[in-house]
C-alpha cells in the first residue's frame, strides 16, 4: 500500500470539518502514545475523541491513514525544531550551532505528545519509514551546503557521505533518547552533540 492509497479521503472546505480533522488528529497522537501501534485503532479513537467512526473513514481509510496524516502534521514542525543547518557559517559559531540544532530538536521533539511513539511506530510503517527517509536527505543537502559555506573543501561525493552519516547517526541516537528517562536522555544528547562537533572539526579550517 503506498502513501497515496493512505491519502486523506477528503480535504475539508468548512472550519467545522478542519476543526474535527485537527481534533482526531491531536487524540490520535495521544492514544498512539498510551496504546502504541498495535493498541491503536478506529473505534478506541473514535470513542476518545468523542465522534463517530463514520465521521473518521469519511477523511480517513484506514488507522494507517490516521498514522500517516499525524507524521506529516509533525513534520511540518521537524524543520523548524533543528533550524537552519544551511546557516553554519554566520551567527553563534558553528559549534554552538551544531548543539542547537540537536538540543533543540530533543526539547521540542520531547514536549510534543505522542512523537516519541510515532516515531517508534515509523520502523513498522514502510509509508511513515519513506516519508522518514525523504526528510532525512533534505536535512542532510542542508548540512552540506552550510558545511560548504563554512569551508569544507571535499569532493561532492564524500561531503554528501559525510552530511548523510551526521544525519543517520543523530536521527538514531536521538530515537533512542526519546525513549529514555530524562537523565539518560540528557548524557546521550550530550554525547552526540560531542561527537558531531569533533567529527566536523576535522574538515572544517580553523580560524587561525
Amino acid at each position: 500500500m503506498t502513501r497515496t492509497d493512505l491519502a486523506q479521503r477528503l480535504a475539508p472546505r468548512q472550519a467545522r470539518s478542519r476543526a474535527t480533522i485537527e481534533h482526531v488528529l491531536e487524540v490520535s497522537a495521544e492514544l498512539l502514545e498510551e496504546v502504541g501501534l498495535e493498541g491503536f485503532n478506529t473505534n478506541l479513537l473514535a470513542k476518545r475523541a468523542g465522534v463517530g467512526t463514520r465521521a473518521i473513514y469519511r477523511y480517513f481509510p484506514n488507522k494507517l491513514a490516521i498514522i500517516l496524516a499525524l507524521a506529516e502534521r509533525f513534520r511540518d514542525h521537524e524543520r523548524e525544531w533543528v533550524g537552519d543547518l544551511k546557516a553554519l557559517a554566520g551567527p553563534p559559531d558553528w559549534r554552538q550551532a551544531v548543539r542547537q540544532a540537536i538540543s533543540g530538536y530533543y526539547a521540542a521533539a520531547s514536549r510534543r505528545r505522542g512523537y516519541a511513539a510515532l516515531r517508534a511506530a515509523s520502523q513498522a510503517v514502510p509509508q511513515i519509514k519513506e516519508l522518514d527517509d525523504e526528510l532525512s536527505a533534505e536535512l542532510a543537502l542542508d548540512l552540506a551546503k552550510g558545511l560548504k559555506d563554512l569551508g569544507v573543501s571535499i569532493p561532492a561525493s564524500h561531503l554528501a557521505a559525510l552530511s548523510r552519516t551526521i544525519i543517520e547517526a543523530a536521527n538514531r541516537i536521538l530515537d533512542v533518547a526519546l525513549q529514555c528517562d530524562a537523565q539518560e536522555a540528557k548524557l546521550l544528547v550530550r554525547e552526540l552533540q560531542r561527537m558531531i562537533v569533533n567529527l566536523l572539526a576535522d574538515y572544517i579550517p580553523h580560524d587561525d
